[in-house]
């Protein structure tokens, strides 16, 4: 807990203060829905390294209910990452600014970020496999996020291995997409598929064959399945069906 406060001041050494409470106003029927749809909600202060808010479905997400999370919620969601995954909010942190500190003002005004493959203890001690949306709430006069919006959902049915990856679309007309990925340590700016590959995933969300999809786009078979390969392997995807599920909930197709 030291080791990423330490980052965070680093990153963040002007204090700020926030009206938490016009953020939860604002959140409240998002929170409600995605509690509904299985997902856990928090309001995470990221100067603070605080969760200011956290959704009533802890136990059913968590298996903890809300008093056995304790008084330091912040402390209590880091203990629940896996050893190897332990230092996703330093790296996520630093990558955020990172990424920031390159990108031009115009791009720094609005941006959505995703973070799939965490590794979570659940209460029973099975290990599950989340999503994380990500919406900054409330940034500096830099453009540098404060406060965020989290939805966290657990995916453990669509994934394989043990990496996470991180994903930021910067920008509201013209955007910037950068993706990061644990195994490799480093951030490329594109997309995680490319065009033709979500060419491919397109025609596959409507039904169509390889044989089918190699006549419309013009190549051959083999060429479609090496596409499809790439894809799971570079989402960490379970099959095709994970592929297309994911994809959906980035609104990458």
């Amino acid at each position: 807990m030291l080791r990423i406060q330490e980052t965070i001041n680093k990153h963040y050494p002007n204090q700020v203060e926030i009206d938490y409470e016009k953020y939860l106003e604002q959140t409240g029927v998002f929170s409600l829905f995605n509690q509904n749809q299985g997902a856990m909600s928090i309001i995470f202060d990221i100067k603070r390294c605080k969760i200011v808010n956290i959704s009533k479905n802890i136990t059913t997400f968590a298996g903890y209910n809300r008093k056995e999370f304790g008084e330091n919620l912040t402390l209590s969601l880091i203990s629940l990452l896996t050893p190897e995954h332990i230092s996703l909010i330093s790296v996520f942190a630093t990558w955020i600014q990172k990424v920031l500190k390159h990108l031009p003002k115009t791009f720094r005004v609005e941006h959505f970020l995703n973070c799939w493959g965490v590794k979570l203890y659940h209460k029973s001690g099975e290990t599950m496999k989340c999503h994380l949306s990500v919406l900054p709430l409330e940034s500096d006069t830099e453009g540098k996020p404060l406060l965020f919006f989290i939805s966290i959902q657990n995916i453990t049915h669509l994934m394989k291995g043990d990496d996470y990856w991180i994903r930021g679309v910067f920008g509201k007309d013209e955007k910037k997409i950068f993706v990061y990925h644990s195994n490799e340590d480093k951030t490329v700016e594109q997309e995680i598929l490319s065009e033709r590959e979500k060419e491919v995933l397109k025609y596959i969300i409507q039904g169509l064959n390889t044989k089918q999809i190699a006549e419309i786009l013009d190549i051959s078979p083999n060429t479609v399945d090496n596409h499809r390969r790439n894809m799971l392997a570079r989402t960490g995807t379970r099959d095709t069906t994970a592929l297309i599920h994911l994809c959906k909930m980035m609104a990458i197709v």
